[in-house]
């Protein structure tokens, strides 16, 4: 039988002491890991900058703990454990390849390469995004509106192809997939709000989460 390592990681020490992602974190863990296999667990409370023993003990411990009883580690998301493609593909190599990361199914090093570089080029996109849209404004002194001249029935058109668009978004699908997992652990809407919240999660349009947007969200 298997046997595996637990690590979580929480952004701030105000994280770390009143539990905010770490109750998501240990919700994605336990769908896909049996409780009954997880011989420890580490929780961090550190910044995702940080990477070496000084400033993430647990980790080092954690990867110890593995190394000398032939653990797995398991994380909930890969950027728990890092966002560095060069140091999650380390830590991969020390363990002969036993990480699991439930955000990846059938983690292999191409994979993890792969995910790890998206992740980043999406970063730098959305930082780029964010830029552009705040010189736009800040040039135009104003938000862009819809165009009174509009005709309902273009409207309407346009408002369907929004929703359809944010039904297909890559965050959104992620947010939904990860509020079923929340929803069918017990946790109620309201619940499942406050940790996609908390996590950085935002709707489609940009905003926090409320139990309606939730209730949306797993009817879609």
């Amino acid at each position: 039988m298997e046997k595996y390592v637990v690590y979580y990681r929480v952004s701030t020490k105000k994280q770390g002491e009143s539990g905010l992602g770490l109750e998501a974190q240990k919700a994605y863990v336990h769908h896909f890991i049996d409780s009954d296999q997880i011989v420890k667990t580490f929780t961090e409370v550190a910044s995702a900058k940080y990477m070496d023993c000084n400033n993430r003990p647990q980790l080092c411990e954690a990867l110890d703990y593995c190394i000398q009883n032939n653990c797995f580690l398991v994380v909930a998301k890969i950027d728990r454990l890092s966002r560095k493609t060069e140091h999650a593909l380390s830590i991969y190599d020390k363990l002969d390849g036993r990480l699991i990361s439930c955000d990846i199914p059938n983690l292999e090093k191409f994979t993890l390469t792969l995910f790890m570089a998206i992740a980043d080029r999406e970063r730098e996109l959305i930082s780029i995004r964010t830029k552009q849209a705040l010189a736009e404004r800040k040039k135009k002194g104003t938000a862009l509106g819809t165009p009174s001249n509009l005709t309902r029935a273009a409207r309407m058109k346009g408002a369907a192809r929004m929703k359809a668009k944010a039904a297909n978004n890559v965050n959104t699908k992620k947010a939904r997939n990860y509020a079923k997992i929340l929803r069918n652990q017990g946790s109620t809407l309201q619940a499942i709000a406050d940790i996609l919240n908390n996590e950085g999660h935002l709707t489609a349009r940009g905003k926090s989460y409320s139990r309606t947007s939730i209730k949306r969200l797993l009817e879609a």
